[in-house]
């Protein structure tokens, strides 16, 4: 009898199953868009972290390109090796002090992987931060040459909620984008060791493609702006300034160092149109400094007239507790032109006077 009751529990129990089974189906039959939630990181190689959007064509190398594996590209010691998953044709482990983890991998997708803008705001998403705009993308990306073609690299930061800061809190991704693929290269992790890893990536994202063709070594290119059309306009930079490479979306870029060891970056930017307006602007630059927005009315105390022997800018003087944004913009033919400089307060102030005269040296 015992043994009846048992057979007849362990039915009863597989046909609750099965019934559970076939209603969850039954509901999931009406779902159209998947969400998958997202670890901040996984041992091995998390399939979620990469996850595309559903239109994505099926992961592949590009024609001719052989997977990172089988190229001669030397990494640091002391990144791991991880087992390669569907999608992954690269993934490595670097582990720090204090149980510092960060995660690295390279991706091949077809031609269907959506476009710089749209990654970026999915890994913004996987940071738990806001999506950002072109504008504001213009003002963070960078452009790496190489021999299979530009690498667009963002730098972002954010930790989700709940997330283990000593996993996550980082990415510093590549994409580019060949005749029939798109190729992905990130490192997610603790925002330290993910900074102190940077160089090492960048220049093993540069190897990796340049292995495909075999051809010279890479660099930080001085690619042209996004926006081709724009005019060109002169300027008298000041002495201690270097000019460095212009992102994919920056008209220009310089650096100026601080005694800190940390420094000031300055970005010429230009788009068609107004840009959007003074109010929008100056709080997304707030923003980008910690600081909370203002309404339209109190955004305007904040704005100076500045006129050059060429023209009128509208510029601002934003300082947060530790970093500090001065700005100029103008619009004139159709088109604004941006000109900030960040850093630390203290450098910001010093280098202010030449930031003024930088800008009325501007010659458009």
């Amino acid at each position: 009898m015992q043994q009846y009751n048992r057979a007849v529990g362990k039915a009863i129990i597989v046909c609750l199953t099965v019934f559970a089974a076939l209603t969850a189906c039954e509901k999931n039959s009406e779902i159209k868009v998947y969400r998958v939630s997202k670890a901040p990181l996984e041992e091995a190689a998390p399939r979620q972290q990469d996850a595309m959007p559903t239109n994505t064509a099926a992961p592949r190398m590009p024609g001719g390109l052989a997977p990172a594996a089988d190229t001669a590209v030397v990494t640091p010691p002391n990144w791991e090796p991880q087992p390669l998953s569907q999608m992954r044709q690269a993934s490595f482990l670097v582990k720090g002090d204090n149980g510092a983890v960060a995660d690295i991998s390279f991706v091949s997708l077809g031609s269907a992987a959506g476009n710089v803008l749209e990654n970026v705001n999915r890994w913004l998403g996987q940071l738990g931060q806001p999506p950002i705009d072109e504008l504001r993308l213009g003002e963070t990306a960078q452009r790496l040459r190489t021999s299979l073609g530009d690498v667009t690299i963002v730098d972002l930061a954010g930790l989700p909620d709940n997330a283990d800061p000593a996993r996550d809190g980082r990415i510093i991704a590549g994409m580019v984008t060949t005749a029939n693929s798109t190729l992905f290269f990130k490192i997610r992790g603790n925002a330290d060791l993910t900074e102190a890893q940077k160089d090492h990536f960048i220049k093993w994202v540069a190897a990796v493609c340049d292995a495909q063709t075999q051809t010279g070594s890479p660099q930080m290119a001085a690619a042209p702006p996004q926006t081709t059309t724009a005019p060109q306009i002169k300027w008298e930079m000041p002495e201690g300034w270097t000019e460095v490479p212009p992102s994919s979306m920056r008209y220009a870029s310089f650096s100026v160092a601080a005694e800190d060891g940390g420094k000031i970056d300055i970005s010429i930017v230009t788009f068609p149109g107004d840009g959007g307006s003074d109010a929008d602007n100056i709080n997304r630059w707030r923003g980008q400094i910690g600081l909370a927005q203002l309404d339209a009315s109190a955004v305007t105390s904040q704005i100076a007239p500045l006129k050059t022997p060429d023209t009128m800018f509208s510029t601002t003087d934003i300082a947060g507790d530790k970093t500090r944004t001065i700005a100029a913009w103008t619009r004139r033919d159709g088109r604004v032109w941006f000109f900030k400089a960040t850093g630390p307060n203290a450098a910001v102030e010093k280098e202010k006077s030449n930031f003024v005269k930088f800008i009325e040296s501007v010659r458009f």
